[in-house]
């Protein structure tokens, strides 16, 4: 199973986009009228409006653009980078959210010692977009990654 695509790359994009479109929208008016209050000379209006327009601005920068523009920032590179394969069972996997560098992700453990032992348990990083059949813990795997970010993984039967 793979879990990126480069559509998936051209859509967070698009998404990117989207957002910074939303929010140059919403903030437009109160830059306009803070512009045209100081064309007027209304102080009080003026920076009313540069205020309330870069409020605006950060707020959405924060809350919608730059989680956008950290998981396209994330997608490239997994695109662009080296792979790794592992072979290993499948553990378990986590539902609590990890973050990391602004994307959202849940642990994946992968033991690939036979004898099961912690020291061979491996940890990865699944999208948190993503998931996995609850059927293949316990299960051999062979698990395609970037770094610690999963790419792809089938049951170990399917590797031929």
């Amino acid at each position: 199973m793979e879990f990126y695509s480069q559509a998936d790359l051209e859509a967070s994009r698009r998404e990117k986009r989207s957002r910074i479109r939303c929010t140059l929208l919403l903030m437009m008016p109160f830059a306009v009228l803070g512009a045209a209050a100081f064309a007027m000379r209304k102080e009080a209006l003026s920076i009313a409006g540069f205020v309330l327009a870069g409020a605006i601005l950060i707020f959405l920068c924060d809350l919608r653009i730059k989680p956008a523009a950290s998981y396209v920032r994330f997608l490239e590179e997994v695109h662009s980078g080296l792979t790794h394969e592992t072979l290993g069972t499948l553990v378990r996997v986590g539902e609590d959210p990890v973050y990391d560098e602004g994307v959202v992700f849940y642990e994946v453990i992968l033991n690939i010692y036979e004898d099961m032992s912690v020291e061979g348990e491996r940890r990865f990083l699944l999208d948190g977009k993503k998931t996995i059949p609850q059927e293949w813990i316990g299960r051999d795997v062979l698990v395609t990654s970037h770094g610690t970010s999963l790419l792809a993984m089938r049951p170990a039967e399917a590797k031929a």
